[in-house]
């Protein structure tokens, strides 16, 4: 018999968000932490007019490959959705979500193979992190948000983090236990480059803008240079600043980038929120000159430095926001290539409709949100259409995934 306000259903798929789908008396049924296959019993928390969303109450049937979570916070965390389905089931799952995504806005993608890459290491991937801190003393907890919350999860150890990241974390545990600091609510960005075995650099403060101290407690203000060995290149980054997570496939990244610019021309391209310069170095091998764009004086600093050690005189830096930067630029009959790898909210109404008017031939976007980028790349679509697009597990465990597109002038 069922309990009181539930109900049996069985799952279909994982949707992106991370929930799994059914369906119960005609209506679409949101489960989070379910899999494939699942015959479950659960409760509604939330009724809309088109959906439900509800929670597990039992599974009566577990769903093929379904196995038990490695870490004891998993549901409670935030950070993880689908540590209960084996690996390979992940990818697919994702790969599937961005099939149907981009089939069911741009039709001439029906004919693309489109391949989703896995990681090689689906734990222990993560070399940069952010993590939240309350309170002080035996009162402290030092983690993650729980999810759908900003409650922090004690968390004393994560199988998503480097070695030496987890080093961190127990430093920074160990540091908030010891040291009164009054300070409330606080975060901090860790990193770490295990290719040079150095320790994590730790960035601490009440907000993750420029400035800050290290977790040292030497007040000083520069940051911590950690390098990463990407391809021919050498990168300078810092904690606070943006950088591939993954370890194990931002190489792949890259090199995909590579491909999809390949035939692109070889006269001007533009990098677009161009962070440390990760793309910026390796089109300034194909390109006679290479024009990164990005915000952040700290990162447009290191994208400089980057630039310079790698020899590379054809590269220059705009430190601007993305779409100033765009309406002071008019047509050029030189520009081959707008790259453009935005954060997660997509690069904006503004800054695509500008780039209709520049008109490149090619456009590649990188993106770590397919619904931004497909709300994106219609903004194009009477211009451009797709000739290529392939995903990459950048974070396993999780329902995120990166996408590379790109885009061709009709």
């Amino acid at each position: 018999m069922s309990e009181p306000g539930t109900f049996k259903i069985s799952i279909d798929s994982l949707v992106y968000g991370g929930a799994g789908l059914g369906r119960h008396e005609g209506k679409v049924v949101f489960v989070p932490f379910s899999v494939p296959g699942d015959e479950l019993l659960v409760k509604p928390v939330e009724e809309k007019k088109k959906f439900t969303r509800a929670e597990i109450v039992r599974i009566l049937k577990p769903g093929p490959g379904r196995i038990a979570p490695l870490c004891s916070h998993f549901m409670k965390c935030g950070g993880c959705h689908w540590q209960q389905l084996e690996y390979f089931r992940q990818v697919e799952a994702k790969r599937k979500i961005l099939e149907e995504m981009l089939h069911h806005r741009f039709p001439e993608t029906r004919e693309l193979s489109i391949p989703l890459k896995a990681c090689p290491q689906p734990y222990g991937y993560r070399s940069r992190a952010r993590i939240q801190l309350r309170g002080t003393g035996d009162k402290s907890s030092v983690g993650f948000f729980r999810s759908g919350s900003h409650t922090v999860e004690d968390v004393e150890r994560c199988p998503l983090l480097r070695p030496s990241l987890n080093e961190a974390l127990g430093s920074v545990r160990q540091l908030q236990y010891k040291v009164d600091t009054s300070a409330g609510s606080h975060e901090i960005d860790i990193a770490c480059s295990e290719e040079e075995d150095s320790g994590a650099t730790v960035r601490v403060g009440s907000n993750v803008n420029e400035g800050g101290s290290d977790s040292t407690g030497t007040g000083k203000r520069e940051e911590v240079l950690l390098h990463r060995s990407i391809g021919e290149f050498r990168y300078s980054v810092t904690a606070p600043v943006f950088f591939q997570a993954n370890d194990f496939m931002v190489g792949e990244l890259v090199s995909l980038v590579r491909t999809a610019a390949k035939d692109a021309g070889c006269n001007l391209a533009v990098d677009l929120f161009a962070g440390v310069g990760l793309f910026t170095l390796p089109l300034a091998l194909q390109f006679k000159k290479v024009l990164a764009v990005e915000s952040s004086p700290a990162a447009c600093r290191l994208c400089s430095a980057n630039s310079s050690e790698a020899k590379l005189s054809n590269v220059h830096v705009s430190c601007s926001d993305v779409f100033k930067w765009m309406k002071s630029s008019g047509p050029r009959s030189d520009l081959d290539l707008i790259l453009l790898d935005p954060p997660r909210s997509g690069a904006g109404t503004e800054v695509i409709r500008k780039l209709r008017e520049l008109l490149p031939g090619t456009i590649i976007y990188v993106s770590c949100d397919p619904q931004t980028l497909c709300r994106d790349i219609a903004e194009l679509s009477p211009v451009y259409t797709i000739d290529l697009a392939e995903g990459l597990d950048m974070f396993p465990q999780t329902y995120h995934f990166e996408t590379v597109v790109r885009l061709k002038r009709q």
